[in-house]
């Protein structure tokens, strides 16, 4: 079978302000920055555009990409995988977005064979970090195509609705958190830019500078994980005075599996909400709130970590699946076990003797970990720092 890949590039980046295809990323821009990452595994690249796109541009000249056109005007995504699985001559095409530039073109190439390998499925994807399959960065074949016709004429543009068990092919495995990370308004690019930068300087023209100004990537990070019940709140509850009193600002970024609502109906801010409003900001003399809608997309925690500002130390509570440093809680008779990765877990906190080659502290004494977070705050503690202090 012949593979290609498709980078889709027909999203309104309406948050973004601009068409997040020709943003500048290191040397070039996001569009070629991306072909070049693709090329070695993919012979053939097709770029995905919106069918009322400039007629005039030649993306062929741009890039070097011959770019398929949508057939259906304003249907996102299930316009581009219907436009190109019907005018391209490979029988499996790859879709990736333009937007997610840490993604990882060898899994990509992995995906494509094991759906080729295989006799029974028409999709072959991963899971995202909540578990269900990634409708993109995901290969198709164009078997696929009587469905998502279907789906169109029904006026259902939902991908998931491909998704069926039946159809598709999941390669069930731990990935990191970047994997999963789009830039879909400017402080989510920022971050990217700045991760770019302290990855490969050398993608950026001389004399660029990972600027700090207070931003999440200056600020220390760290997640309180566990068991659902074992008590996370309750122990950051008698912890966060703690590091108060030492002056520290801080930012708590709480995982919420179930959902959350703070607008009431029938207040003002709930109604605008409502009506369609994406984001919604809260004013008072003592407090704001600041209320981002991204229905359905799930956003990942590099970029809400992207938002915060003017803080000396960020406290995520849950994320127990992703890659960065943890502190994670275990509790006698109830959670003994550690669960989610343990990638990067730099102590535990306890109830009962733990064995372990990081520190371990008491959870009923907050206070005596605090000298160990103020180290780390301070740059002093990392992943690899194995010393366990006396008890």
């Amino acid at each position: 079978m012949k593979k290609a890949l498709v980078i889709l590039c027909g999203g309104l980046s309406t948050r973004m302000g601009s068409n997040k295809t020709f943003l500048p990323f290191g040397h070039t821009s996001l569009l070629k920055y991306q072909i070049a990452r693709f090329r070695p595994f993919f012979e053939t690249i097709y770029v995905s555009v919106p069918s009322m796109e400039n007629d005039r541009f030649s993306y062929e000249e741009y890039c070097g990409c011959e770019a398929v056109r949508d057939q259906y005007a304003k249907i996102g995504p299930m316009g581009g995988l219907y436009s190109c699985l019907s005018s391209v001559p490979e029988d499996i095409l790859f879709f990736t977005p333009v937007d997610v530039p840490f993604s990882s073109p060898a899994l990509a190439a992995e995906i494509c064979a094991q759906l080729e390998a295989d006799g029974r499925h028409s999709i072959c994807g991963i899971r995202n970090p909540q578990g269900r399959v990634q409708p993109l960065f995901t290969a198709y074949k164009k078997e696929c195509l009587p469905q998502i016709q279907k789906l169109i004429q029904e006026g259902n543009y939902k991908l998931k609705f491909l998704l069926t068990q039946e159809a598709t092919l999941v390669l069930d495995r731990f990935l990191p958190p970047e994997q999963f990370f789009n830039m879909n308004d400017p402080q989510s690019y920022y971050y990217a830019l700045q991760k770019l930068a302290s990855r490969v300087p050398g993608e950026f023209p001389p004399g660029f500078r990972a600027q700090s100004s207070g931003a999440a990537s200056d600020i220390p990070v760290l997640s309180f994980t566990a068991k659902s019940g074992t008590g996370k709140t309750t122990y950051l509850e008698k912890l966060i005075p703690l590091l108060k009193k030492e002056h520290l600002r801080i930012a708590v970024v709480k995982h919420d599996a179930h959902g959350f609502q703070i607008d009431k109906p029938g207040k003002d801010s709930y109604r605008l909400t409502q009506a369609g409003t994406d984001h919604m900001i809260l004013t008072s003399e003592d407090q704001t709130a600041a209320i981002f809608s991204h229905r359905g997309e799930h956003p990942s925690l590099e970029s809400i970590l992207s938002r915060i500002r003017d803080v000396d130390f960020i406290i995520t509570e849950g994320y127990k699946l992703g890659d960065q440093k943890k502190i994670h809680l275990l509790r006698k008779g109830y959670n003994e076990t550690p669960v989610g990765s343990r990638e990067n877990v730099i102590a535990y906190v306890t109830d009962f003797p733990f064995e372990s080659d990081v520190p371990v502290f008491d959870l009923n004494h907050p206070e005596e970990i605090l000298p160990f977070l103020m180290e780390y705050i301070h740059g002093g503690i990392t992943a690899s720092d194995k010393t366990i202090p006396q008890q």
